[in-house]
């Protein structure tokens, strides 16, 4: 296992676990989040300038996402009933969520900032590898699939290095996320621990200890996210929260802040992961 594959397997046991339920019974990737939201005056995020009507935005943000959508990118995945060729189904996820799958494999290049490359947003700020793990867990869910096929596919530690950094920025972001309202309890580590599982190696689980002692911190976590990861580490700390408490709403609006991400590229952004928006 590597920290890429630790990564894909917590991602998708938490789009996946919170995803049976509600997705089964039509909710769609909207219905795995809350409500909870942050009056734009009341933000620490910078409003976008011409922000406007908030609906009119909304739609036209919408409309014109690049990456159509988690929800859409699930439908396709579990058209007729089947999942299909994973290796198929993961490489075209990925275009359609703007990254190259060969920067996993070793195929391609992962330069940061490269268009396309592993370390790039798409150029309207999409949520990337995020957007993937996400929509994999809901495949997942929906199919009633075990994931472990999809996470073969994200062992990155002999094929590329540079992956593994990235993996341990959204594994820091995903724990932290999930420490937003208070301090995680000993059964929720214990069953984070579970999901990594015991092929994982010593290092990786060491990692994961690790950040689930560490403090919640969104000025250090901004400041280790390059650049072009911005849209993605926020991205990947939206996954690990229900958004069903305040608590959880201003913690977002506190990393976006420290991203430097206003609130117009953030509603984007839970848009295009098929949830509610954080700025009302």
């Amino acid at each position: 296992m590597s920290l890429m594959g630790t990564l894909a397997k917590l991602a998708i046991g938490y789009a996946t676990a919170r995803g049976v339920d509600k997705m089964s019974g039509g909710g769609g990737v909207g219905a795995l989040f809350g409500g909870a939201q942050i009056a734009p005056d009341d933000a620490q995020a910078d409003q976008a300038p011409g922000m406007g009507n908030m609906q009119d935005m909304m739609a036209k943000m919408g409309s014109g996402s690049g990456m159509g959508g988690v929800q859409d990118m699930i439908a396709q995945m579990t058209k007729g009933g089947g999942m299909g060729n994973m290796q198929d189904m993961i490489s075209k996820m990925a275009s359609q969520a703007g990254f190259d799958l060969s920067a996993l494999t070793g195929g391609g290049s992962a330069a940061a900032g490269e268009k396309g490359g592993l370390l790039s947003s798409k150029p309207d700020g999409g949520p990337g590898l995020a957007g993937v793990l996400a929509a994999l867990g809901g495949a997942a869910a929906m199919s009633g699939q075990s994931a472990g096929a999809m996470i073969d596919q994200f062992d990155t530690s002999q094929t590329a290095p540079q992956a593994e950094e990235v993996a341990g920025l959204m594994l820091r972001a995903m724990i932290q996320a999930a420490k937003a309202d208070g301090e995680i309890d000993s059964d929720e580590q214990a069953k984070i621990m579970e999901t990594v599982g015991t092929d994982a190696n010593a290092d990786d689980i060491a990692f994961v200890r690790a950040q689930l002692a560490a403090p919640v911190d969104v000025e250090s976590l901004a400041a280790d996210t390059p650049e072009p990861l911005k849209a993605q580490v926020y991205s990947m700390s939206l996954m690990s929260i229900r958004l069903d408490r305040q608590s959880e709403a201003e913690y977002l609006d506190s990393l976006a802040r420290a991203l430097g991400l206003n609130q117009q590229a953030v509603n984007a952004l839970h848009l295009q992961m098929g949830t509610q928006p954080l700025y009302s």
